[in-house]
C-alpha cells in the first residue's frame, strides 16, 4: 500500500500564524468612520481573510461612496499605514504554532506563507514571525485575483515544486479555506470563531480531533498525520 506523504506546509498569516484579526478590526472599523459610516458587525465579517481592497470597496459601499479608482489606492494606502502602525505593537502568534514552525525547519519540510496581505506588510510581520521559516512567501498583491480565487496557492506549491495535494493548509477563514480547497490543497480549518460559516467541504481541526480548536497540543508527528488521515474529496 503507498502512504501519502506531506511534502510541504502552507500557512496563512493573519488568524492562523499570528493573531492580527483583531488589528484589522481595528483599522477597518476606523476607516468606515473616516468614510462617514461605522460598519457592521456583518460587515466586518465579510471583510476576515479578504483582499485591502475588497474591504474598501465593502466599506465604501456601507457608506454610500462611490469610488474612483484614485481614491481606492487612497483608501487602500491609508489601511497599510494604519496596520502597519498596529503591527508595530504586537504580533502574538496563534496557539502552538511557533513549536509547529521548528520541528517542520528542522526536519527539513519546506513551508509557505500564502496570504491576502499585501507584500508591504507581510515583511513588516515577517520580522516577528520569522523569515527564516519560509522557503516562498506568496501575498495577495502578487497574483491576478487573491483568495478567495485559487491563484495564491497554485503559486505557493508551483514556487515550491509541488503538486498542490501534496501540501497541507492551515486557513481560519472562509476565503482562504475555498482558495486553498478549490486548488486542490489538503486544507484544515482553524477558524477562531466557532460560530463561523465555514465550506462544508473543507474538515475543520476541531471535528478531525474532537474538539481541539487550534494547535496548541501539536507537533510535527502530528500535523504529518492530518495529511494521511486527510478526508477523501
Amino acid at each position: 500500500m503507498v502512504v501519502n506523504i506531506m511534502k510541504a506546509i502552507l500557512w496563512d498569516m493573519d488568524g492562523t500564524l499570528v493573531d492580527t484579526e483583531p488589528l484589522w478590526g481595528i483599522a477597518t472599523y476606523e476607516m468606515s468612520e473616516a468614510m462617514g459610516r461605522r460598519i457592521s458587525p456583518e460587515v466586518r465579517e465579510l471583510t476576515v481573510g479578504g483582499t485591502t481592497e475588497n474591504t474598501v470597496r465593502l466599506c465604501a459601499n456601507f457608506a454610500d461612496l462611490h469610488l474612483s479608482e484614485d481614491d481606492v489606492t487612497h483608501w487602500v494606502q491609508w489601511m497599510f499605514r494604519r496596520v502597519g502602525q498596529l503591527f508595530d505593537t504586537k504580533l502574538p502568534f496563534r496557539p502552538g504554532v511557533t513549536t509547529v514552525l521548528q520541528e517542520a525547519l528542522d526536519a527539513g519540510i519546506p513551508m509557505a506563507l500564502v496570504t491576502n496581505t499585501a507584500r508591504v506588510l507581510t515583511d513588516q510581520a515577517l520580522k516577528t514571525i520569522g523569515r527564516r521559516y519560509f522557503e516562498v512567501t506568496v501575498c495577495g498583491d502578487e497574483v491576478s485575483e487573491g483568495k478567495p480565487a485559487p491563484d495564491i496557492y497554485y503559486a505557493a506549491s508551483t514556487q515550491l515544486g509541488l503538486h498542490p495535494d501534496d501540501c497541507l493548509v492551515f486557513e481560519d477563514s472562509r476565503t482562504g479555506m475555498t482558495a486553498a480547497y478549490t486548488a486542490g490543497c489538503r486544507v484544515v480549518g482553524v477558524p477562531t470563531d466557532s460560530d463561523l460559516d465555514t465550506p462544508r467541504e473543507v474538515p475543520l481541526l476541531r471535528d478531525l480531533t474532537g474538539g481541539e480548536a487550534d494547535l496548541s497540543a501539536f507537533n510535527l508527528g502530528r500535523v504529518r498525520n492530518l495529511y494521511v488521515n486527510y478526508p477523501q474529496r
